[in-house]
């Protein structure tokens, strides 16, 4: 028996030297830690959680009446709310902007357009890792499943993290009970009680007067902290503002040192709207061609951080999207600020570049197109009163909107990253 136990604990010695001498050491002789793929992959008891979760929220687009106590986690929800009450770390680099309710959101985060799976999981993962606490999803990108495994993963509470996320165009034809049922799809999906941030995701989807209400009502039951827009432009916002309705106090548009969309942020800071840019990158299509190499460059920095720094400079929220790990630790420039020349400089590289075409052409859509459902513009009539009639380029324009909501997603020119010199986005 001792020869055996003698045995068993000189076995255990040398499996233990084994492990340790697997792990790398630091320049100090310690061992290192690091963020390894390992880490970033979920359990095969998180994978079936998030599988059943997905399961529950196909058959919610039927089940209208679900409880939305069945579905969010047993928490106190004032518990939850105390966001703008907490000092993160390692977050507390992140500054924030106050929004006219006085909701403060993480000035820097991340973007997930395109990112599905264990891509998302993993770029979320390393983001939340680095300081991020701004996760940007839709529900037209399907990740909002992977978005909520990450969180989970990184261990940061949900009072720390401010997660946005959309309404899709589809979703605006059955009115009020449709945005209802969305809303209780994300909140499933996204594993939580309520959400920081909800948009409409673009105008396209019309039916405007009876989407946008319902929306600010989903916020007074307090399942949304927060109501926006996305790729609204001046006279679609007008257009709310002329019914009497209360306005959004986001708005996420395209915008970047290429296209600094003056006019849409000058309207947004005289109604106390908040800017956020997606896109801020301008998906690296115009590095390496403008003047921005040379700033970059005479600041020891990469053109992704110097155009990230200007956004924040400009008092934007940003979302740069990248799936790179490295890249997604870079683009958290916020050690740095520019001086009044360099921002003198990049004032002048606004060509009105858009990277992002499909989606950002919604803020040019009249009015009147998006207001009311797409049966009334048809009929050319109102609850009895007469509207404009569409003329023949409306009708062909309907015709192409009704084109989108028919497809799965829409969006394209979807691509997981840029050139090797910046993010995606």
């Amino acid at each position: 028996p001792c020869a055996i136990a003698i045995f068993a604990i000189g076995t255990l010695l040398h499996v233990r030297l084994l492990m340790d001498s697997a792990t790398p050491l630091d320049t100090d002789g310690s061992r290192r830690s690091s963020i390894t793929q390992e880490q970033m992959q979920p359990a095969a008891a998180a994978e079936a959680q998030a599988e059943a979760r997905a399961t529950q929220t196909a058959s919610l687009h039927v089940q209208s009446n679900v409880d939305l106590k069945e579905i969010a986690p047993s928490r106190n929800v004032a518990q939850d709310r105390a966001l703008d009450a907490v000092d993160p770390s390692p977050g507390e680099r992140n500054f924030r902007v106050v929004l006219r309710r006085g909701v403060q959101v993480p000035q820097l985060g991340l973007g997930t357009f395109c990112a599905k799976g264990i891509q998302c999981r993993t770029a979320v993962f390393a983001a939340l890792s680095a300081g991020y606490r701004l996760i940007d999803t839709a529900a037209a990108y399907q990740n909002e499943p992977d978005v909520a495994l990450a969180i989970g993963q990184a261990g940061v509470p949900r009072s720390e993290v401010f997660i946005s996320t959309k309404l899709q165009a589809k979703e605006h034809t059955g009115g009020a009970s449709n945005v209802a049922v969305a809303l209780r799809s994300a909140l499933n999906q996204l594993g939580t009680s309520y959400v920081d941030l909800y948009m409409i995701h673009n105008p396209r989807g019309g039916n405007l007067l009876e989407v946008w209400p319902a929306m600010l009502n989903l916020r007074d039951q307090g399942l949304v902290r927060v109501v926006g827009v996305s790729n609204f432009g001046v006279q679609q916002l007008e257009g709310l503002k002329a019914v009497g309705l209360e306005l959004p106090e986001v708005n996420q548009i395209e915008l970047h040192c290429w296209w600094q969309q003056r006019e849409v942020v000058e309207y947004h800071r005289q109604h106390g709207i908040a800017t956020m840019a997606y896109s801020p990158l301008a998906r690296g299509q115009r590095f390496g061609s403008t003047g921005m190499v040379d700033v970059a460059h005479n600041m020891g920095r990469s053109e992704a951080q110097v155009a990230i720094c200007w956004s924040l400079q400009m008092g934007h929220i940003v979302i740069p999207k990248s799936t790179n790990i490295d890249r997604i630790r870079s683009n958290f420039a916020m050690d740095f600020k520019l001086s009044s020349v360099e921002l003198a400089a990049i004032s002048k590289f606004d060509v009105g570049y858009r990277s992002c075409a499909n989606a950002s052409k919604c803020m040019d859509i009249p009015w009147a197109q998006v207001a009311q459902p797409y049966e009334h513009l048809k009929s050319g009539k109102n609850g009895g009163q007469e509207v404009a009639k569409p003329t023949h380029k409306d009708q062909q324009r309907q015709q192409w909107q009704q084109q989108q909501l028919q497809q799965k997603t829409h969006w394209a020119g979807c691509s997981t990253d840029a050139p090797a010199a910046a993010s995606a986005n």
